[in-house]
Formats: structure tokens, sequence, C-alpha cells
């Protein structure tokens, strides 16, 4: 664990760099991330200017889903996106095999070798986003309160980091798979609203099949109402298990992948 956390800083100082060493790009994608967030709140004004709910959620409790949705959206473009694409890119080639001769998790190499900085000022707005929801709702939160959230929303990310895994995986036994991961993006925007304004059959969809919108309504609901110890575990042992499942799966993409050399 502590080896793969240095190489996680090394590859995170490396990234910084390499970001940095374009000024002018670098500095354009934070000013995009800042115009983008101007058009979330001018979307939120438009709508809660002529309703004071959405399926039961006030402004507050939507502008806390909407923060989190941000946090897990540029941990999804940051580190997630990057490096898949890579994976994927290099299973095709062939040239997968300079990822897998390295002396470390091949895991952890194809899914954190490279981050893209810039996208992570997206997360830094959504917790602050979260932050003023939470304040304006309730007026405060203790310790235990942003404890719990930041733990159901690390679970969160478990749960889709998984289901990535698992969905790139199958680039082992087919060529193509952009359509998989363009249907992905698609329903990710699911995770933008409430669970509670979808039909039921999209709701299930969207929590159990492709996991993209319980990963934010539940942090973001339990930081404003509350985390029960019970679905806290709950929801734990979900990304437990999904992370389990999905490592596994990966180990059986591994062991059937033909290299360039074979």
């Amino acid at each position: 664990m502590i080896r793969h956390l240095r190489l996680f800083w090394l590859f995170a100082k490396l990234s910084i760099q390499d970001d940095t060493a374009y000024r002018a790009e670098f500095w354009s994608r934070l000013l995009m991330t800042f115009y983008w967030f101007l058009g979330v709140a001018a979307g939120l004004w438009v709508i809660f200017s002529n309703t004071e709910t959405v399926s039961g959620w006030t402004l507050d409790q939507v502008i806390v889903l909407v923060g989190t949705f941000h946090i897990v959206g540029g941990v999804v473009r940051a580190v997630l996106a990057p490096n898949f694409q890579r994976f994927v890119e290099e299973v095709q080639s062939g040239t997968l095999d300079f990822l897998l001769t390295k002396p470390a998790s091949g895991q952890f190499l194809a899914s954190f070798r490279r981050i893209a900085v810039p996208q992570l000022v997206e997360s830094a707005m959504g917790l602050g986003l979260a932050t003023i929801g939470v304040v304006r709702a309730a007026g405060t939160f203790d310790a235990a309160q942003v404890a719990a959230y930041l733990f159901a929303l690390a679970c969160g990310l478990v749960i889709l980091y998984s289901f990535w895994l698992a969905m790139i995986t199958l680039v082992f036994w087919f060529v193509r798979i952009e359509n998989v991961t363009q249907i992905f993006w698609s329903l990710f925007e699911a995770a933008r609203f409430p669970l509670d304004i979808y039909p039921g059959w999209l709701r299930a969809l969207v929590s159990y099949i492709i996991p993209v919108a319980v990963i934010t309504t539940f942090p973001a609901q339990g930081f404003v109402t509350g985390h029960s110890w019970a679905g806290l575990a709950g929801f734990a042992a979900a990304a437990a298990a999904a992370l389990a499942s999905a490592s596994l799966f990966w180990r059986r993409g591994v062991s059937s992948y033909t290299s360039a050399s074979s």
C-alpha cells in the first residue's frame, strides 16, 4: 500500500509538471471550468425561479447534489478517462506489455499513471458548491456529518471505478468498445439530477445496472439529512464487492491478453 501511494504521488508530480508546461492551455482549461459553473448556476436559477421543489428536493439539496456530481465528474475526467482511454489504445495496439512487465500492479498502473490536473479544479469547485448548499440548508455541519459524506463519496467513487474497470476490461475480447463508453458518458449525466425524478425502470438502470446516479444521490442526500450507519455500511459493502469483482474480471482479462510479441 505504501509503495503504491508513493507511486501515485510520483505520478501526480509528473502530471503537474506536464500540465503546467503549457501554461496557456492550463489556464484556458481552468477558465472553461469556471464558465461551466456559471452555466450550472444559471440553470439552477431558471429552474427554481419557477418552482420551490423538484420531486421533493429543495434548491439547497439540489445545490449539494450538483456539487457532488461535479466532484465525481472532476475525478472521472482527471483520472479515470485519460488512463482508461490510454489503456484501451495499448491493448488494441498490442503494446500493453510495457505496462504489465513493470514491477508494480498492472491494474494500479493502468488506472492512475496519468492525472489531468486542470480537471481537478472541477472537483474543488464542486466541493465548494456542496458546502454552500449544506450551509444554506442546515446553517452548519459537524465533523461527523462531513466524515460520513466523504466516506459515502469515497464508496461511490470506488463503485464507479469498479464499473468502469470492468467495462474497459472487455477490450481484451472485443476490438472496439467506444460505443460502450459513450453509453456510459450519456448515462453519467443522469447523476446531475435527483434520482427521484426518473421513472422506476430508469431509476433501477442508473442505480444497479450502470450505477451512475446512486453514487451522487446517496452522499448528497445524506449530507443534508444525515446518513444512517446501516446505510453507510451497506454502501461500503457494495463498494467492496464491486471492487473485488472488477479486479477478478481484470485478472481474467489479462490472462487472455495476446501481446504484440506473442
